[in-house]
């Protein structure tokens, strides 16, 4: 089906999908026949809730993780037809599930044809804005793990997540610190997924890359929501380019909402 539409996400703003790959990829694909369309971030099309996402939900997408992207559009309430991984897959094993090779050079003709679809293609990706330290940096939550516990959103100072009918969503993801994953760190089913952190299962990968001490995970939250209550009394509103805080620097988000009652109860039987 040489007439469907793929969409490559370059993540202009980060380095983990080589642009180069992105080039000769969709080279190989145009030449074939197909429709490519490039992204320069699939994650902050998601955060704006692009008009084109249910277009580019039906056809082929080529980016991180298929776990990190389903999630983020099921958190729009659209399903991808396929997704395939160009973080990690080289390019001769994305291009056979096409039936294609690399290079798929047929004659010298061809062979120009290719160079210039190339060459125009890097200009593309050239032209993408990158945005070092403020792209679309924000959780995904996948929601076939997810517990609801709620303790993302007692972690988070930023006030990201909400907790309706019993539900954690993420509500302000604009909010979010950049390259901070802490609150991953902190979800018991590791539902939570930052697309462009470095390492799995957090980036939403298979592979175990990073273990955490559950005790040391257990007092951060115990400190954060020390934290949280210091915070609640203080009323100071914290904004995205803050200073992490310290106990003695506890401001809020006017788009936080306080502990939950559990954590609270957790909080004092803790200090008891």
């Amino acid at each position: 089906m040489q007439n469907q539409r793929i969409t490559i996400c370059a993540c202009a703003s980060r380095l983990f999908i080589q642009k180069e790959k992105v080039t000769e990829i969709a080279a190989v694909l145009k030449n074939a026949g197909y429709h490519v369309k490039l992204e320069a971030d699939l994650c902050k099309k998601v955060m704006e809730t692009s008009p084109n996402l249910p277009e580019i939900a039906a056809g082929v997408i080529l980016a991180c993780h298929p776990r990190a992207i389903s999630s983020h559009l099921d958190w729009l309430k659209l399903e991808a037809k396929q997704i395939e991984n160009i973080r990690e897959n080289t390019t001769e094993e994305v291009l056979t599930l096409f039936g294609l090779s690399y290079p798929d050079i047929k004659d010298p003709y061809s062979e120009a044809n290719d160079s210039a679809e190339k060459e125009a293609i890097r200009k593309e990706i050239e032209a993408f804005p990158v945005e070092n330290g403020t792209d679309a940096w924000y959780p995904v939550l996948d929601k076939k793990r997810c517990i609801e516990c709620g303790k993302c959103h007692d972690f988070c100072l930023f006030g990201v997540y909400t907790v309706e009918n019993k539900q954690v969503r993420v509500i302000n993801p604009q909010n979010c610190k950049n390259n901070c994953p802490a609150c991953a760190r902190m979800c018991p089913s590791k539902a939570i997924i930052f697309p462009k952190y470095e390492k799995s299962p957090i980036n939403g990968g298979t592979a175990q890359e990073e273990t955490f001490n559950p005790e040391e995970m257990n007092k951060m939250y115990r400190d954060r929501l020390q934290m949280r209550l210091q915070q609640r009394k203080a009323s100071v509103p914290l904004t995205k380019a803050s200073s992490p805080p310290t106990e003695s620097s506890v401001p809020l988000t006017k788009a936080s909402t306080p502990p939950t009652k559990t954590s609270i109860s957790l909080l004092k039987k803790n200090n008891e």
